[in-house]
């Protein structure tokens, strides 16, 4: 399946002066763009909002509360703008890169395939005072989705059985005979499917 291109705006915790700096290079690259002569109107207001932040910073300088809030509420008011004018150029280019390179925003990063996982390391477990737990917690692949946590009570050779799922690298084992020892592995699950497992941990279930 083809994935669409799209450009985003990339600036949620950055400061009035970056969406500012944003914004002016939008507008730049948008004036006369061939490629958009339909949202000629939208630059023009995101412009004019531009011009009002610019104004609202440099008042809010002084600190006055008032002046502070001005300036948050012109902020807004530009990204709103600019929020709106990003759908409004996916919406003209239809995924057209070529297009899209020139309106001065950024590019959503595109997913790329990942191949087969390598299997998680550094599978230990960690303190804990509840009875019968075994606590773990390991380092997974980069585009794992999901882990395969596997117990075996043997070692001689392991029985492993499939225990559970886990969405994080950490995981609880309860239920388990407090003071036996146990076998742990985790596999990682990606979108070629499972690694091999892990370098097992012998564990012993808090007493």
């Amino acid at each position: 399946m083809k994935q669409i291109v799209k450009v985003v705006v990339r600036l949620k915790g950055r400061s009035a002066l970056a969406k500012l700096d944003q914004a002016r290079f939008t507008v730049t690259k948008m004036k006369g763009n061939a490629n958009f002569t339909n949202l000629a109107a939208q630059v023009t207001d995101l412009e004019s909002a531009a011009d009002t932040l610019e104004s609202a910073i440099t008042l809010a300088r002084s600190g006055d509360y008032e002046r502070v809030g001005l300036k948050q509420v012109a902020e807004d008011a530009l990204m709103a703008l600019l929020a709106k004018l990003c759908d409004s150029i996916n919406g003209e280019a239809a995924g057209d890169k070529s297009k899209l390179l020139t309106c001065g925003l950024p590019l959503r990063r595109e997913n790329q395939p990942v191949g087969e996982l390598p299997p998680p390391v550094k599978l230990v477990s960690k303190l804990t005072e509840t009875r019968g737990r075994v606590s773990l917690q390991w380092v997974g692949p980069d585009g794992t989705r999901l882990y395969n946590v596997y117990w075996s009570t043997t070692n001689s050779p392991y029985d492993w059985r499939l225990l559970s799922g886990a969405t994080k690298q950490r995981y609880n084992a309860d239920g388990l005979e407090p003071g036996t020892v146990y076998y742990f592995a985790v596999s990682a699950v990606g979108t070629a499917g499972e690694s091999s497992r892990s370098e097992p941990a012998e564990v012993m279930a808090a007493a």
